[in-house]
This record gives structure tokens, C-alpha cells and sequence, in this order.
């Protein structure tokens, strides 16, 4: 019996594929935070970003929002989070 590698190949890119596609499903239904996404696709949360970028998606993520998450983010460390 054979191994065949590229079918191997095929299938790990398309259950990789599938992770993210649900882990964006999921950040686009707010059932998980862009934080959480990358854990489950395998990526970074840059990489997922850009994933989401490159599929057109629309954030509702508003600057204000990022404001208020940048001022926890500074006071977590400072507390030594």
C-alpha cells in the first residue's frame, strides 16, 4: 500500500480551510471574540484578521471599541495582568 501525500496534503489544507471559515462564521454571529477565532483556525489573530479582510467581511467594531479595548488592555498591565 502507498502513502499518497498529495491527498494527505489536500485534506489537511481543507480541514484547515474549514477551521477557519467556522471560527469566522462564529466571530461574524458575535458567538466568539476575535481573540478566540485564531485559537480555533490555527492562526494568529493577525492572520485571522486578514482572513476576515480578504473574505470582505464588514466589521461592526467600531473605533470607540477599540479604544475602550486598548485602555483595559493598558490597565491589565499594569496591574501585572
Amino acid at each position: 500500500m502507498r502513502d499518497n501525500v498529495p491527498t494527505r496534503l489536500t485534506s489537511k489544507a481543507r480541514r484547515a480551510e474549514f477551521r477557519k471559515e467556522r471560527a469566522a462564521e462564529l466571530y461574524i454571529e458575535s458567538k466568539t471574540s476575535i481573540s478566540g477565532t485564531p485559537e480555533m483556525a490555527s492562526l494568529t489573530i493577525t492572520e485571522m484578521v486578514e482572513y476576515l479582510v480578504n473574505k470582505e467581511y464588514k466589521s461592526s467594531y467600531s473605533l470607540e471599541d477599540f479604544r475602550r479595548g486598548v485602555t483595559l488592555l493598558e490597565k491589565r498591565l499594569k496591574r501585572g495582568w
